[in-house]
């Protein structure tokens, strides 16, 4: 589907408004996905000049995908994003030190390797360091609310294995022990598993989201020459965007002829972990002691994949609690909370009052970056809680006494 084509599909009737957290925000057309839709469209028609001012909307956007669960005309709201976020790119001031730092270590297997190495041996004391000086910049303060480096279970190789966890970029270097404990869930619950090779890289997601195609789509190539390696049937990720993203592939190339094919077979294979265990009859143990458990929801897993009730089988129980919001972005989107941290952290207040009204001991989610914007949102809170990626969540009820 063109650009053209996808505007078209859409009849500005407003279901999207209220499920915007930028229209709920600022209450402006321009802030909604109607209104960015209708100046993309004066945009590419020659009626409006592309400037830092007229495409700044589209910096603004969380990319959170919930006003495409709530169009009831099926409009594609990613792809016209992406196309806006590409232009704003060739127009807009850099973005901030720090995220390009993140864009440019994502994209290089070296710098992926080297950041890997530091973390492990110097993690720790990084941390230390960032908690004691992190003041008000974004990027410090998120810095000190990573979990610190952990001990990763030995995944002995399965070569040829039918599922295939793609390590990911921020997952393989800060949450490598919960890219390895899925992989052994998943086998526990008889499916042969395996972790793919580093040289798969990052999935090109961030660049995607900041409007950088070319560079996402040399990306998704490397993915998907890694996956076809393997000889794997179901890729997987943990982090739900990244997840989205493979989903993606098949419209990111749809005009390689190369690559087209192998990228649509890459989508189909495109599985949550979530998914894979329940329709195993994966179940955790009751817990020790009583624990009140709420769930907040990855946007890209939820309007992008589709899986909503998957974990909440997961963690039924009888302390899980549902959280008033729960599919609610919290404002980490991707790099969002490094380029707008005044945005970021109004939506995160609102989740934050969600959270502690469900007077929850932990929340768990199914995304890296929600489970870092969370763990900022509970070092702020009065009475403090946990958060863990629902694989860790479920690991440590599996090997509970």
């Amino acid at each position: 589907m063109t650009v053209h084509e996808a505007i078209d599909t859409c009849i500005q009737c407003g279901f999207c408004l209220q499920s915007c957290p930028t229209y709920r925000i600022f209450r402006t057309e321009e802030s909604s996905p109607r209104g960015r839709i209708a100046r993309l469209k004066d945009i590419l028609a020659g009626d409006v000049a592309e400037t830092p001012e007229t495409l700044a909307t589209f910096g603004e956007c969380l990319g959170c995908r919930a006003c495409e669960a709530a169009c009831p005309s099926g409009v594609p709201y990613e792809e016209i994003l992406l196309v806006g976020r590409a232009k704003l790119r060739q127009v807009e001031e850099p973005t901030p030190a720090a995220a390009r730092l993140a864009l440019r270590v994502v994209r290089s297997h070296v710098l992926l390797r080297g950041a890997k190495r530091l973390w492990r041996a110097r993690g720790g004391s990084l941390q230390r360091a960032a908690r004691r000086l992190r003041g008000q910049q974004p990027a410090t303060r998120l810095f000190a609310a990573l979990p610190e480096p952990q001990a990763v279970p030995d995944v002995p190789r399965l070569a040829g294995a039918a599922v295939q966890l793609h390590r990911g970029c921020v997952m393989d270097v800060v949450w490598p022990r919960t890219n390895a404990r899925a992989a052994l869930l998943l086998r526990e619950a008889g499916l042969a598993t395996d972790l793919m090779t580093d040289t798969a890289g990052c999935c090109g997601a961030l660049h995607a989201h900041q409007g950088d195609l070319p560079t996402a789509r040399e990306m998704a190539r490397q993915v998907i020459a890694a996956f076809e390696a393997s000889g794997g049937e179901t890729i997987v990720s943990l982090a739900g965007g990244c997840g989205a993203h493979l989903k993606s592939y098949g419209e990111l190339l749809a005009d390689d002829p190369d690559w087209a094919q192998r990228a649509k077979r890459l989508s189909a294979a495109v599985q949550d972990v979530a998914t894979l265990l329940d329709r195993q009859g994966y179940r955790p143990k009751a817990p020790a002691k009583a624990e009140r458990v709420t769930y907040q929801d990855s946007c890209h897993l939820r309007n992008g994949l589709g899986v909503r009730r998957e974990p909440r089988r997961l963690l039924a129980g009888e302390g899980f609690c549902e959280m008033a919001g729960a599919g609610n972005c919290c404002g980490s989107a991707g790099i969002y909370n490094l380029v707008r941290p005044d945005v970021s952290e109004r939506v995160l207040r609102d989740k934050l009052a969600d959270i502690q009204a469900t007077g929850a001991d932990t929340v768990v989610t199914s995304n890296p970056g929600c489970e870092l914007q969370l763990r900022l949102a509970a070092g702020a809170a009065d009475g403090p809680f946990k958060v863990q990626h629902l694989v860790d969540w479920l690991w440590e009820r599996s090997r509970q006494d």
